[in-house]
């Protein structure tokens, strides 16, 4: 997109709404662009193409089945496994199998008398290949079990929410819906291994953060059914951020995506600053730093479970996003980046002025909080559930909250 400015030397022209769309980028899907004509035996498609038929090959007599961690549907297979009681595992280390190298965050299924036979419609329905393995990985592994999410909601709705949920509703994670007097109730972890908050959820750590994110007045309860009097409240400084705490604490994941995660980490006063400021602590002004909607190319650190099934580099879908900076002893406190901005122009699809900021800033960051774990994305791995390229990032994440370590034998 070609930039224009009110006058020459002046600031740009702001566009009106999101400048980077290129679904490609979106999905991960790596292309050649061919501009000279060319011809071949091509059929044209009507409407919604559905997968090709996958495979079970060499099932007779298997220990196991290796299934792709960088296919999403992936992860309709294993969330429908492991609620069959399939024994379902993510290696942690790279393997050679029957003379086929397989990387760590492979897919293991081990072989029980019904595994093959719930294998085969998965194969059909979801385009899967299942590779069965005559011997077993001999790994470490993560041992997946069944997962208790918790999704914030508001009163009056949510669109990052409501997006999520339709999201998590296409993979068939099961999940509550979960509104901050639940929250502020305590002993979440009762019922919960992970709770997801999306853009919106989280005030921003000040002084009127104990303020309701939207509103700085609750809704009028009279004019509201009684039947959803415990949807109304919203997220708060001094009720909900210690019930959040002790959570994670107790052994509990918290996963943050955009404002909610740079305004939890604050919360906590955990060593993470804002990569988007001057010298002096301000925040860059709009003539100086501004990037709506757009698509940006960002390293990852591929030795982190939380990046299983990613390529080293992906495209992230950012809009106004926060980019994290890394405060010295950060590591030594338990905070790991896994994705960050390496270039001083990462803009790989739509309009940005002032890009050189993020080189150096996070993108992804993992945080230990007592026996839990805080995971915060800057920018939309799921907006508006169209970028599949990073689903997987938050897939990931829900399913470590549970998960135990093991061994393949």
């Amino acid at each position: 997109m070609k930039d224009e400015f009110l006058y020459p030397g002046g600031p740009p022209v702001a566009p009106y709404d999101v400048t980077g769309w290129t679904i490609a980028f979106q999905m991960g899907v790596e292309f050649d662009r061919i501009l000279d004509g060319f011809d071949g035996p091509f059929e044209k498609v009507e409407g919604f193409a559905s997968p090709p038929n996958g495979t079970v090959t060499n099932a007779n007599g298997a220990e196991g089945f290796m299934l792709s961690h960088e296919v999403n549907d992936a992860f309709i297979a294993q969330t429908r496994l492991v609620a069959a009681g399939e024994d379902v595992f993510w290696l942690t280390e790279n393997v050679t199998v029957g003379g086929a190298a397989y990387p760590a965050g492979t897919i293991y299924i081990r072989s029980k008398r019904s595994t093959a036979g719930r294998l085969e419609p998965l194969a059909s329905e979801l385009g899967l290949t299942f590779t069965g393995v005559s011997e077993s990985p001999r790994s470490e592994a993560l041992k997946m079990k069944e997962v208790r999410i918790g999704l914030w909601d508001q009163y009056g709705g949510s669109m990052p929410s409501g997006w999520t949920r339709w999201l998590l509703e296409q993979f068939e994670f099961p999940f509550e819906v979960v509104y901050p007097q639940r929250l502020n109730g305590g002993r979440l972890s009762r019922d919960f291994d992970v709770l997801v908050f999306v853009p919106g959820a989280i005030p921003a750590a000040s002084s009127s953060a104990g303020a309701p994110a939207r509103f700085q007045a609750p809704p009028d309860l009279s004019r509201i059914p009684a039947e959803y009097h415990s949807w109304v409240g919203s997220v708060t400084a001094d009720t909900t951020i210690p019930e959040l705490r002790q959570f994670m604490e107790d052994g509990g994941t918290v996963v943050t995506i955009g404002n909610s995660a740079a305004n939890l980490a604050a919360h906590l006063n955990l060593p993470i600053g804002n990569q988007l400021v001057d010298d002096s602590g301000r925040p860059l002004p709009g003539d100086e730093y501004y990037i709506p909607g757009s698509l940006l190319e960002a390293r990852l650190d591929n030795s982190s479970p939380l990046t299983y099934g990613m390529n080293e580099r992906t495209m992230f879908s950012f809009n106004r996003s926060p980019v994290f900076r890394i405060e010295a002893g950060a590591e030594a406190q338990g905070v790991r980046r896994l994705a960050w901005y390496d270039s001083d122009e990462p803009l790989s699809s739509g309009w940005a002025v002032g890009q050189q900021h993020l080189n150096g800033g996070a993108a992804m960051i993992e945080a230990d909080i007592g026996d839990g774990k805080l995971i915060m994305f800057g920018p939309g791995v799921v907006e508006r559930a169209q970028p599949h390229g990073t689903f997987k990032l938050l897939f990931n994440g829900i399913y470590l909250s549970t998960a135990e370590e093991d061994r393949v034998r």
